[in-house]
């Protein structure tokens, strides 16, 4: 479901027609805004990755922690994408039958979920692409902001898998929503995809905590995080019931909300 879009899900959301799925899938168009970091003169995180205002490094063994669960986020929707390519070399191939079934339990789909009961899918199309853009804009995106609360004081590997899993869960519930609304009891042929829920999720805390933190848009235009953030809700927002988008805007805003609700109610001590 991508905030940071090399692709058109930050996307739970890339939309793929369900009479589709026995064919190779049509290419992502180019994404419309790949941003960066500005450099700058602190490390945080994974690598050398450079922020304008960094916070205090969280304790190196909690540190470590997290940032060991940012590269299995990573590697396990890069798995889901390397199996996703070979089923489709198979259906090429004359062998479809592999790939309906990984598209029936690893997309989402309004009938799959109240009809067929594949509940499961509403996890499982978290960690799905089938285009290499929208994993690569999805996988940076993570990078780069996870990286940010991974050294965050405080912030330990129990709450980064609760807003990692939770935003993309509340992503795939965002999506369901506005696909159900816009079916009206019509059988329902879009597939929802992709981390972009998640991303947005971890991108709004991100947001709260390090908001002056300045983003390059395609490397030229800085940025701060907390405009980014608004500017892609506004976004989302505005074509959410344009039903000629192939973006899961539904989905990026459920991940969005988690998002900020998670850092009212856990980081601000605020409730449940």
């Amino acid at each position: 479901m991508s905030f940071f879009r090399l692709t058109r899900t930050f996307r739970p959301g890339t939309l793929t027609p369900l009479r589709q799925t026995t064919a190779s899938p049509n290419k992502s168009k180019m994404p419309s805004s790949f941003f960066t970091p500005s450099p700058g003169t602190h490390r945080i995180g994974l690598g050398h990755r450079f922020y304008s205002r960094p916070s205090p490094h969280a304790p190196r063994s909690t540190e470590r922690l997290n940032n060991r669960l940012l590269w299995s986020f990573i590697a396990l929707n890069c798995g889901v994408f390397g199996y996703a390519q070979y089923l489709k070399a198979q259906a090429v191939q004359g062998y479809q039958q592999p790939l309906i079934k990984f598209m029936q339990n690893f997309t989402l789909n309004l009938d799959g979920v109240l009809k067929e009961g594949r509940w499961w899918t509403m996890i499982t199309s978290v960690f799905t692409h089938l285009s290499p853009m929208h994993l690569l804009a999805n996988m940076l995106s993570i990078y780069y902001i996870g990286g940010m609360l991974a050294s965050t004081p405080g912030f330990g590997p129990g709450r980064f898998i609760a807003l990692v899993l939770g935003s993309g869960l509340s992503g795939s519930l965002g999506y369901l929503w506005l696909r159900a609304r816009n079916a009206q009891g019509r059988p329902d042929f879009m597939r929802g995809l992709g981390f972009s829920g998640a991303v947005m999720g971890v991108g709004a805390v991100t947001a709260f905590m390090y908001p002056r933190t300045q983003m390059m848009i395609y490397g030229i235009v800085p940025v701060p995080l907390w405009a980014l953030m608004a500017g892609y809700a506004v976004y989302d927002g505005y074509y959410l019931n344009d039903e000629r988008s192939r973006v899961g805007h539904a989905g990026h805003i459920g991940g969005l909300a988690f998002g900020v609700l998670y850092y009212f109610a856990r980081m601000r001590g605020l409730g449940f």
